[in-house]
């Protein structure tokens, strides 16, 4: 199925970018086998015979299966609910003794975790944006309308406060308005922080987003895409802030297109 020397898989999560990427590396005959850990696999143009359905934390079975198609590269992509590492509920007895070695449940740490085992059965992570480099966000204003001066110094504060937050592995996302913080994401996802922040804002709230100091590629690049606007819009905030170079924009025509429909300014910073 490769054209390539390296047999590559894909490691699915939820949201768009994961079948933007199996698309792309499907038309450039790269990609071997496609594991979905959360989603619907149906939403994959993937041959079917190759395409897994398996829970995140059925390790054992995972590993197993990397290792009997012969894979050496796999790509991470895709949301993962943090809540499913919480309860452990689908935790193979791999699983459970792997997060034994954790001294807390941090993204970071797990994701080191797992490089740790792919390593050990000689497979390499490889950065999400080898294949998707253009849907970075570039730098400046991407939408029709341009940010007030209120706006941009909003911009430069809650950019700041995400870049921290995200750092710290509490969260990417931090809403804020006139210099006052609305809401932090953590758990519950970007659009639950967005909602909760909107509320207090009552209207013109910015939305800012930001990586990790040292962000690894290979691991949790953030991503804004349609949902994001429309859940803004719903919400009553203004503008989205994000890290120039940093972040993805899923579908950037549509993502620009709702974003201009609903007088919402994107900004690359």
């Amino acid at each position: 199925m490769t054209a390539t020397t390296k047999q590559l898989a894909v490691l699915a999560g939820d949201g768009t970018l994961p079948s933007i990427l199996v698309n792309r590396l499907t038309e450039l005959k790269l990609l071997s086998l496609l594991i979905v850990l959360q989603g619907n696999a149906d939403r994959f143009k993937f041959p079917k015979e190759m395409t897994f359905e398996m829970a995140p934390g059925a390790v054992a079975a995972i590993l197993e299966l990397l290792e009997k198609n012969g894979i050496e590269e796999i790509i991470m992509i895709g949301k993962i609910d943090k809540r499913a590492f919480v309860a452990r509920e689908q935790f193979d007895d791999h699983a459970r003794e792997l997060v034994k070695r954790l001294n807390d449940g941090k993204d970071l740490n797990i994701f080191h975790l797992v490089l740790a085992e792919l390593n050990r059965i000689g497979i390499e992570i490889i950065p999400q944006d080898r294949y998707l480099a253009t849907l970075l966000l570039p730098e400046g204003v991407l939408t029709d309308r341009i940010l007030t001066e209120e706006e941009r110094a909003d911009v430069i504060f809650g950019m700041d406060l995400a870049k921290k937050t995200a750092t710290l592995d509490i969260g990417q996302t931090v809403i804020v308005k006139n210099g006052t913080i609305l809401a932090v994401e953590a758990i519950e996802g970007t659009d639950e922080a967005i909602k909760r922040g909107g509320q207090y804002g009552n209207g013109g709230a910015v939305v800012c987003k930001a990586a990790r100091e040292n962000q690894d590629p290979r691991f949790d690049i953030p991503t804004i895409g349609v949902t994001t606007i429309e859940t803004m819009s719903r919400h009553g905030c203004a503008v989205l802030a994000g890290e120039a170079g940093k972040i993805f924009i899923a579908d950037r025509e549509a993502v620009l297109q709702a974003a201009n429909r609903r007088g919402i300014a994107i900004m690359g910073v």
